[in-house]
């Protein structure tokens, strides 16, 4: 009987091996265990880099510092006199109607930060999940949107009850869309369109086990006498809970979008406050789900790429070893996909850590001007 051995040359895996040989060095290094730097330092910085890479923590720690260096950028120019696009100031009534919402979407978004890293580290350092269907690493980015945006739509149900001091006389319908920023709806629905799409197509050349989980790729080998190859794959197994929660996700999110643009405006000297505070709810509320969208997509593609690549089998027969030469037809998307997951995953936090730095904006009540906001003309009036 033939023994076939999977030998899988994506690097990708070799880096995988490479970054998790440095954490378990830190944790010896603490037990008083020292460990030789001879199979670190035979590695090069580009290949360190690239290992680096394949750690979606990593994403995090670049996402940080882009966002910082941007902010960093942002006030240097600022003392230098140049002109930074300012925040239009919102009254005491309209901040205190708003507040409980902005808090809850800066909350939110360091929520699934925090969640995303135990997630993280927890599956891949101290569980032994040998044999088991991990389909929660992809879910839980989009199930913790889903649960952010729902709170945020109970506040604004609750709260949006209020009833205006002074009627506002509409002069257009409001909808989902009134206050939501056309370039955040067009990455949104781009993000769910390639998570979609690329969980479908996943699902539908995946193979199940013997236990009917949809878990494999089968890969055959031409002109050699074996079976197909089966590596682990992002299959229904993993896909359907993802499109579960991508489903709950479109839901709340619409609702959220609509209800925020629904409610009255207290008074006719706030709209235009009110609807500043609307736009920032609405931004806020479309990169929470973009963001969970593009941890799930990038964690997807980080999968496909490790194990819809594979190259070489070596096979084993008579004690003589032999390599064969394969392909998958879709291999180069999935090596394309394996080198795009970290700018997924990094835009994403940087998504993130834009909503969460909003709980920290200071505003005031006078423009920078000194003038007392003015109520907008009545054709403004949304």
């Amino acid at each position: 009987m033939l023994e076939h051995q999977l030998k899988c040359e994506h690097r990708d895996r070799l880096y995988s091996q490479v970054a998790t040989t440095c954490v378990r060095h830190v944790a010896q290094q603490t037990k008083g265990v020292t460990m030789s730097w001879g199979i670190i330092s035979s590695i090069s910085p580009a290949e360190l880099a690239a290992a680096a890479f394949t750690q979606p923590l990593f994403s995090l720690v670049l996402a940080s510092l882009i966002f910082a260096g941007t902010l960093l950028v942002r006030r240097l120019r600022s003392r230098r006199g140049r002109s930074i696009p300012r925040t239009p100031a919102v009254r005491p009534s309209t901040a205190m109607r708003y507040v409980l919402e902005r808090r809850a979407l800066g909350v939110g978004a360091i929520a699934m930060i925090v969640v995303f890293a135990i997630e993280n580290v927890v599956r891949g350092y101290l569980l032994n999940l040998v044999d088991v269907v991990e389909w929660w690493q992809y879910a839980t980015p989009v199930f913790a949107a889903f649960l952010c945006l729902a709170f945020v739509l109970g506040l604004i149900v609750l709260r949006g009850t209020i009833q205006p001091e002074q009627p506002v006389a509409p002069t257009a319908r409001r909808t989902w869309t009134s206050f939501s920023p056309r370039a955040g709806l067009i990455g949104a629905g781009a993000a769910l369109v390639a998570l979609l799409a690329t969980t479908i197509a996943a699902g539908m050349a995946s193979s199940a086990d013997d236990r009917g989980r949809y878990i494999y790729l089968e890969l055959p080998v031409p002109n050699v006498p074996m079976d197909a190859l089966r590596p682990w794959f992002y299959g229904w197994a993993y896909g359907v809970p993802v499109i579960v929660c991508l489903a709950g996700l479109i839901a709340v999110t619409w609702a959220t979008l609509r209800r925020n643009a629904a409610r009255p405006f207290l008074r006719p000297e706030t709209v235009g406050s009110e609807q500043s505070a609307r736009v920032e709810i609405a931004s806020g509320a479309v990169h929470i789900a973009t963001a969970g969208m593009l941890l799930a997509l990038g964690g997807a593609f980080r999968f496909i790429g490790r194990y819809g690549s594979i190259s070489n089998v070596t096979a084993e027969v008579d004690g003589r070893r032999e390599s064969y030469e394969m392909t998958w037809r879709y291999a180069e998307f999935a090596a394309a996909a394996g080198w795009l997951a970290p700018v997924l995953e990094i835009t994403a936090f940087v998504l993130l850590l834009v909503v969460a730095s909003r709980l920290f904006r200071v505003r005031t009540l006078r423009q920078p001007n000194g003038r007392i906001e003015r109520s907008p003309e009545p054709e403004t009036v949304r």
